[in-house]
């Protein structure tokens, strides 16, 4: 379970830092996660709600609630979303610029 709950972080980009600070704890204990085999649901439930994540494909068989943030200042964005944030804008700059020049 810790190296799947590893790789999905990875592969998402995050900062392992960010993460542990974000679900309070340190980020000793998430490296010390990705050695275990098995994680408690409520560790995976944490983390998905933090980065937005929902663990039914990689855990099938663990009952894991699918994420909902409370706080979503608290969810950490993964590269994806950055990325079109930044495309987003440049897009409208180009616009301002383009409409500033008429």
């Amino acid at each position: 379970m810790g190296r799947l709950l590893e790789r999905v972080i990875r592969k998402k980009g995050l900062n392992i830092s960010e993460l542990a600070r974000a679900i309070g704890v340190h980020r000793r204990s998430l490296y010390n996660w990705f050695a275990e085999p098995e994680l408690k649901v409520e560790t995976l439930e944490k983390i998905a709600e933090v980065i937005n994540h929902d663990f039914s494909a990689e855990f099938p068989n663990t009952f894991i609630k699918k994420p909902e943030p409370s706080n979503p200042d608290k969810v950490i964005k993964d590269d994806e979303f950055w990325k079109n944030k930044y495309i987003d804008l440049l897009e409208r700059y180009s616009d301002l610029l383009s409409k500033n020049k008429e």
